[in-house]
């Protein structure tokens, strides 16, 4: 398509549009000429070139003053829509130059959502000066589609996605996996086969990203447990537990919102070789300027503060800051 159009139009199709826009209402090449700033013969030649590019007669020069073709009634009739747009275009790209970011949409994973929104919102506001934020809490698989389909401008992730082109990366924190037990369980935590038959294994369903993840691992290691139930939220996984029903594997970020509710559980070390995974904040290369690694860093703040605070047993050493 680009091809035909440049073998079709191969010079200032545009500035042409407008010079015959202008002769349409002036009635005279010179007096057009004149309102755009241009000689009287460069005037001619657009016109020309214009007819010539779509092989047909605009303008009746045997009449004066000058009169329209058939086809040159059509062409104006367009002409006002398009100069009409182009001049919308104009204005709202040196709106949105000169103003505030008007709306900023951020994916996050659930487990964190509640725990980043109030810092993000604040961090828009005050920090931008973006007077509208839309916030969207699940999966790391929603947030690929979130992002492909233009209805995220970024996401806090736990997803590379590499699949999709044209983002930028920014790291926010790498972490452990720990087992949780509920709190005050007195047997073997150093023995995953002599837990698994005190307890049952609550997992993430294997639909999740971090149900993947971990049920990747145990396959690695040649482990196997019978599964007892499993949810696909950290805090539906955490209830359980926390009730004395059984034990799971989480991240420390993953236990924030069953604390925050008043869940109690315990936290132990992996019994068998450890894994982590890093969280990040993904956006489109060069949209949003500085905002998104200022985002990653706030996210970063926020995240560690809370960690620290109600799980110090687990920072630094569960939980490594990377931005």
């Amino acid at each position: 398509m680009a091809s035909m159009l440049k073998g079709s139009f191969d010079f200032n199709l545009f500035r042409a549009i407008e010079v015959f826009a202008a002769v349409v209402e002036t009635r005279h090449v010179t007096q057009a000429a004149q309102m755009l700033g241009i000689t009287q013969s460069a005037a001619s030649q657009h016109l020309k070139n214009l007819e010539t590019a779509l092989g047909v007669s605009l303008i009746d020069r045997n009449i004066r003053p000058i009169e329209l073709t058939r086809a040159g009634v059509a062409l104006h009739r367009r002409s006002i829509a398009i100069l009409s747009e182009v001049e919308e275009l104009r204005s709202d790209v040196r709106r949105l130059n000169s103003a505030p970011l008007p709306l900023l949409r951020i994916a996050m994973l659930a487990s964190i959502a509640t725990t980043l929104a109030p810092a993000l919102s604040v961090l828009a506001r005050d920090g931008f000066n973006v007077p509208e934020l839309s916030l969207y809490a699940g999966l790391a698989t929603d947030h690929i589609n979130l992002l492909r389909a233009r209805k995220a401008d970024l996401a806090v992730t736990s997803s590379e996605m590499f699949e999709v082109e044209g983002l930028i990366r920014f790291p926010i924190m790498t972490e452990k996996f720990v087992l949780v037990t509920p709190k005050g369980f007195a047997g073997d935590v150093n023995d995953i086969h002599k837990l698994s038959k005190k307890l049952p294994f609550v997992r993430f369903s294997r639909e999740t990203p971090v149900g993947m993840r971990i049920d990747q691992h145990l396959s690695r290691l040649r482990i196997e447990i019978p599964r007892g139930m499993d949810g696909d939220r950290s805090s539906v996984v955490m209830a359980p537990v926390a009730n004395g029903m059984g034990f799971t594997i989480l991240t420390p970020t993953l236990l924030i919102d069953g604390l925050a509710e008043g869940m109690e559980i315990g936290v132990h070390p992996l019994p068998f070789a450890g894994f982590s995974r890093s969280l990040k904040l993904v956006a489109r290369e060069r949209e949003l300027g500085e905002i998104p690694e200022a985002f990653a860093r706030r996210s970063a703040e926020v995240l560690s503060e809370t960690i620290t605070r109600r799980l110090p047993q687990l920072a630094p050493d569960y939980c490594t800051i990377d931005i």
